[in-house]
């Protein structure tokens, strides 16, 4: 079964796309930091990752993307934000950009074409 790390400090946010993608389908794992979630990625085989930019803590949901990318090459990555809009270039390659609010179908739909690819 296709592994999913949602990343996402906002509790609400991160508990309702847990559900969707549950729903969907998907063993979901999830995280309220960026440290919590590299100690996952550390210990565990992800095939997709959800992270939004602003995490508590030092690191950032680019970090957790750049090291799933690094441990996991073939992961699908999402990354999110309400206020941060990065450049392609910020982004692992391969990786998508959702600005907040995003609409949990689109989140779902994008996750299923990268499982499928």
């Amino acid at each position: 079964m296709c592994k999913i790390l949602v990343v996402e400090d906002e509790v609400l946010i991160r508990l309702t796309l847990v559900d969707a993608l549950h729903e969907a389908g998907f063993d979901v794992l999830d995280a309220g930091s960026a440290e919590h979630a590299i100690e996952i990625i550390n210990e565990q085989t992800i095939h997709l990752l959800f992270t939004d930019i602003q995490l508590p803590g030092k690191l950032t949901g680019l970090d957790v993307a750049y090291r799933a990318a690094e441990r996991f090459p073939d992961a699908g990555i999402i990354v999110a934000s309400g206020r941060i809009k990065p450049a392609s270039t910020d982004l692992p390659p391969g990786a998508k950009f959702f600005s907040k609010p995003f609409g949990f179908d689109q989140i779902i739909e994008c996750f299923k074409a990268m499982n499928r690819a």
